[in-house]
């Protein structure tokens, strides 16, 4: 008990002599951050992608980070809170090597004196490029196409800087600039007349790295450009087994008037453009006159291409071109105006259906300018339009058991000058008097077209 009290004893006086002593003065200087990379410097780095994802962080031994300072020379820093960060890496050539600093800041704002670098070793991947799936080329065209592309890069699409073009061989090629994807040629671009061309295109990075080149049409298939030999244009849409009647048809009714043509209907409509807008839109602007003839509607597949009509014919009028349509219409009677026709001046479609309209029948010719014409064989199925003004009736149909009114069955947007004329009949089936077909096209396309 003794020997314990005289420990406490000499406890306290060395609790007490230690608070009487002189108190510790002045300030601990601040440390610097450390800053480390995830490789440790000078690490062996295999050559990579240009897009680099690099990781650091930072020790203080007397505070906290703040942020880093990063840099590629060493001169120019930027700031950052965050401890990794993806970087594209822009080169000339093939392949370069970059060096990365980092330096970690600390809650006081000192900065690693020592910041951690390392070399990144990098190698350029050329870009590609391939048309878009679906706007292949169609096997003839007049002489206008469009193309449509996507190009991109490994290291960033952002790197691509110009697309390159060229027209029936490999040697000429001209550039757009990458933001470019949709390409229209003409005569002008260097279309070869009444012969096959093709279509080459490769891409360039910022590197000045190429892609492989790649051509419409594919291999083992041909792009033939007709030239353009008139200024009217008549569009075959009607079934293939009554292509022969209606080229018999059409040149008799033409006569002495010029015209190219447009086969829509066969090879399954390989032969329509897959870009509608603008390819077929311009098209149809190469001709001042567009006359397009389809069937009477008995069956969906011989049925009027009533979308691609609709998808183009608004703009080719809105740019003052002047239309013929002749068409019968679907079976249903259900559909509106607007599910098939947004390119003629009718108010709607009549809900009563002619289940059949005689050969020898004459149409009653209610503007009295235009000749009488008769049906040259047995037609199904004829529905009518109705309109409101300025539309003015051209034809009407007799007088009908079924729907007992005289259904319209032609109009046209205006009474003098008109620039758009609708028949809900299929022109080549009213025939019985061939003259009177000679006549009907020469006052559409003479008189009311003022075609010279």
């Amino acid at each position: 008990m003794r020997r314990f009290t005289a420990y406490f004893f000499v406890f306290i006086t060395c609790i007490i002599a230690n608070s009487c002593s002189d108190p510790i003065t002045g300030t601990i200087e601040n440390q610097p951050p450390n800053t480390y990379l995830a490789l440790r410097p000078d690490s062996v780095i295999a050559p990579g992608s240009t897009i680099k994802r690099i990781n650091w962080w930072g020790d203080d031994p007397d505070g906290f980070i703040s942020g880093y300072r990063i840099s590629f020379d060493s001169v120019n820093w930027g700031f950052t809170n965050k401890n990794d960060s993806t970087f594209i890496l822009s080169i000339t050539g093939s392949d370069s090597t970059f060096r990365f600093f980092v330096a970690a800041v600390d809650n006081k704002g000192l900065t690693d004196p020592t910041p951690a670098t390392n070399l990144y070793p990098v190698v350029n991947t050329p870009p590609v490029v391939s048309f878009d799936a679906g706007t292949e080329i169609p096997d003839t065209t007049f002489p206008l196409a469009t193309f449509k592309w996507t190009g991109s890069d490994a290291d960033g699409d952002e790197n691509l800087a110009f697309y390159h073009w060229s027209l029936n061989d490999t040697n000429n090629f001209r550039r757009v600039p990458a933001t470019v994807n949709l390409l229209t040629l003409t005569q002008d671009s260097g279309l070869a007349l009444n012969a096959d061309n093709i279509l080459y295109l490769r891409v360039e990075d910022d590197a000045g790295a190429f892609s492989p080149i790649v051509q419409m049409p594919d291999t083992g298939r041909i792009w033939h450009v007709k030239a353009q030999t008139a200024r009217i244009l008549l569009i075959k849409d009607m079934p293939l087994i009554e292509f022969t009647q209606a080229e018999n048809y059409f040149v008799n009714a033409m006569d002495t008037l010029s015209y190219d043509v447009l086969d829509i209907k066969s090879s399954g409509g390989n032969l329509i453009p897959k870009i509608v807008n603008p390819m077929f839109i311009e098209t149809l602007r190469l001709f001042e006159i567009v006359i397009w003839s389809a069937n009477r509607g008995n069956l969906s597949a011989d049925n009027a291409n009533f979308d691609l009509a609709q998808n183009s014919l608004p703009f080719y009028l809105q740019s003052g071109g002047k239309l013929f349509f002749t068409t019968g219409l679907p079976n249903a009677e259900v559909q509106g105006q607007g599910d098939l026709i947004n390119f003629a001046p009718i108010d709607s479609l009549s809900t009563c259906t002619i289940a059949l309209i005689p050969g020898g029948t004459s149409l009653i010719n209610e503007d009295t300018g235009y000749p009488v014409l008769t049906s040259s064989t047995l037609l199904q199925r004829i529905r009518g339009i109705n309109i409101t003004p300025p539309a003015q009736v051209v034809y009407r149909l007799p007088i009908s058991t079924a729907c007992q009114t005289n259904t319209v069955i032609a109009i046209k947007d205006a009474a003098s000058s008109p620039k758009n004329i609708l028949m809900t009949m299929p022109v080549y089936q009213l025939n019985g008097n061939p003259n009177a077909s000679i006549d009907l096209f020469r006052k559409i396309v003479l008189n009311e077209f003022n075609y010279r």
